[in-house]
């Protein structure tokens, strides 16, 4: 990456000649916002347009410690160059650069990263197959997911998922769950936008018999549930004040009260919570507790929205076709061309869900092996079908038009236009007629038409529908010819 296009370009020549691909930005803030994870290495200026390459270069390894990045420095900036080497770039190369320098210290860089993949490798290969038979998708987006939930499978410590509705929050929780080490244990899950307060403590913590009115029975919460298992809390956000301060103490304490009840109950489970909103925002308006937000989110996982990670529709669409179908041969298998063009061009506000009712809607629509572009919803078809011309404008439309200002200057084209438009009306279509109020021929008119691509006059006694040039030569009972 470099500000200057002639070293980029020169870069990228003999970088792509001995086999590497290669991505080039001019800017730093849009390399901080790519996905790095597949680099095999990084070639930066430190002479940036937008920000010091200094601060790219830590950024970058605060990211990914094990990228390898090779720094490039004019020849008289060379103490930049060490401190960038201090900092953690692989190697630095001075300018004006030579070829041969630039392309030995990016195969080093490469080979350093693939040998660490390699030596990465054997001991998270399982887990990661296992982990992606539950959350589909190959794309760079998941596969740094992946990579992020293999580092608490094991540990003990809370973790907050956070993302959109519907990106399969609670997908991610049963995979840190059945990989980790509390498997064996229950999972038990709770929405908590799905009760109300008071009725939230008594399905978290339980209640005693008596302990209100309907409380018949003594009844175990979702922390006896789940004990030596895992606590799913979707939607933590939802949680009210003083459900919050009960949660807090249980997390601290490490025990519960049953709503009505005087024992102190232990308990021993592990919290996964989630939610779909900024939590640290929601603290900061005062809506959530600082110490609860702390004590959830030791370890936040953010789940990717579809949208950006459009690579993996493909899977979810076979996915899911096999799930409706359930072994039905005679139900939908696959999606036309068109089908999967509008699939991946639609932005999915309600992510994997939507896609999944999108997906079961078709195939019920669909009589056939193939789902085409008829079995979708207006809005996705709209995105792969061809823009609807617009109609000419009618006379009335046109005669309705504001006036223009005194000293508007209008084209003669435009002026033209209209008057022929009028005078079509006037006459009902005649083009005979109109020609001799606009002192016209009909062959002048007829040419007119076509070159204001008026080829089409209104016939407003039959409702305002467009009706052909040709048409109204054949009412005024002459064939239809050319002049």
């Amino acid at each position: 990456m470099s500000r200057d296009s002639a070293t980029r370009e020169l870069l990228r020549s003999r970088i792509e000649a001995v086999g590497f691909d290669v991505l080039e930005f001019d800017h730093g803030r849009d390399v901080l916002q790519s996905e790095t994870s597949e680099w095999a290495a990084v070639c930066l200026d430190l002479e940036l347009e937008d920000m010091g390459g200094m601060d790219v270069l830590r950024h970058l390894r605060a990211r990914d410690a094990l990228l390898p990045i090779v720094v490039l420095a004019a020849d008289q900036d060379i103490n930049a160059a060490v401190q960038a080497v201090r900092l953690g770039a692989h190697d630095y190369v001075t300018k004006p650069l030579e070829g041969q320098r630039v392309i030995q210290s990016l195969r080093e860089a490469a080979e350093y990263r693939r040998e660490s993949w390699r030596l990465r490798q054997p001991e998270q290969a399982g887990e990661e197959e296992k982990l992606m038979g539950c959350l589909i998708g190959q794309s760079a987006p998941m596969r740094a997911l992946v990579r992020q939930l293999r580092r608490v499978l094991k540990a003990e410590v809370p973790v907050c998922i956070f993302g959109e509705t519907g990106t399969g929050k609670e997908l991610v929780a049963r995979a840190i769950h059945e990989q980790g080490a509390r498997a064996r244990g229950p999972l038990v899950a709770v929405n908590c936008a799905a009760f109300a307060e008071s009725l939230l403590e008594s399905e978290l913590f339980g209640h005693d018999r008596g302990a209100f009115t309907g409380a018949f029975s003594t009844h175990k919460g979702c922390f006896e549930q789940a004990q030596g298992g895992t606590l799913f809390l979707d939607e933590v956000g939802e949680m009210s004040a003083s459900t919050q301060v009960r949660l807090l103490r249980t997390l601290q304490e490490r025990t519960i009260r049953r709503v009505g009840g005087t024992t102190e109950i232990r308990v021993d489970v592990r919290i996964i919570a989630a939610t779909h909103r900024n939590l640290l925002a929601e603290v900061k308006a005062g809506r959530f507790r600082e110490d609860l937000y702390y004590r959830l989110a030791v370890y936040p996982l953010q789940v990717p929205p579809l949208r950006e990670r459009a690579s993996d529709i493909p899977q979810f669409i076979s996915h899911f076709l096999r799930k409706s179908g359930g072994g039905d041969r005679s139900r939908p298998s696959r999606v036309s061309h068109e089908v999967l063009a509008a699939l991946l061009r639609y932005r999915w506000p309600g992510n994997v869900r939507e896609l999944e009712n999108v997906l079961q809607r078709a195939a019920l629509s669909c009589d056939g092996a193939q789902i085409e572009l008829a079995h979708l919803p207006a809005e996705l078809r709209a995105l792969v079908l061809p823009d609807i011309p617009k109609g000419f404008p009618s006379a009335r439309e046109v005669a309705a038009e504001p006036l223009l200002e005194e000293d508007a200057v209008v084209p003669l084209r435009e002026l033209e236009r209209r008057e022929i438009l009028k005078a079509l009306t006037v006459t009902n279509g005649s083009v005979t007629k109109a020609a001799r109020l606009l002192g016209l021929g009909r062959a002048t008119l007829y040419r007119r038409l076509g070159e204001l691509h008026l080829s089409a006059a209104l016939d407003e006694r039959s409702g305002g529908y467009p009706q052909q040039v040709g048409e109204s030569r054949r009412q005024e009972g002459r064939p239809a010819r050319n002049e």
